[in-house]
Formats: structure tokens, C-alpha cells, sequence
């Protein structure tokens, strides 16, 4: 996932979390219904991010690995260079 496509993402859902809450807020109900939507859409959200979190842990561990893959493969050229 590139840096680019995270920050979208993360754009998208902040937008999207306070886009209904506005309106939960704007729309005519009791004042319990409303709170029960806001709880809703709170746990939603709260959901979400663990997931974008763990996928996030995920992304970052390919990375790891690979940049260290990379690095054990350019040391050994290195060495292969230095003994010649």
C-alpha cells in the first residue's frame, strides 16, 4: 500500500465518520434515538480503525521484511566485491 493511497483512505473514513455523525445530528429524532445512533456509528468507527490498524501492522511487517531481505542481499554483493 502506498503512502499516498493510506492518507486516502484515512481522508475517506474520517469524512465518512464525520459526514454521519453531522447527520445523525441534523436529523429530526428523539434525543435517545439520536444518542443511540451516535453510539452506533462511534463503535463503527471504533471497529474500523482496529481493523485499518491491524492491516496497517500487516502492510508494515511486508515491509520490514522485505527492506530487510534487500539489505542482507546488498551486504552480501558488498562483501562479494570487498573480497575480490
Amino acid at each position: 500500500m502506498s503512502e499516498r493511497g493510506n492518507g486516502e483512505a484515512w481522508a475517506f473514513f474520517t469524512g465518512a465518520v464525520i459526514g454521519g455523525i453531522a447527520a445523525l445530528l441534523l436529523a429530526p429524532a428523539k434525543g435517545s434515538e439520536t444518542r443511540a445512533r451516535i453510539r452506533q456509528v462511534a463503535e463503527e468507527a471504533v471497529s474500523k480503525g482496529g481493523e485499518l490498524v491491524e492491516s496497517g501492522k500487516t502492510e508494515a511487517g511486508k515491509l520490514i521484511s522485505k527492506g530487510r531481505d534487500k539489505l542482507e542481499t546488498f551486504a552480501q554483493k558488498c562483501e562479494e566485491k570487498a573480497a575480490q
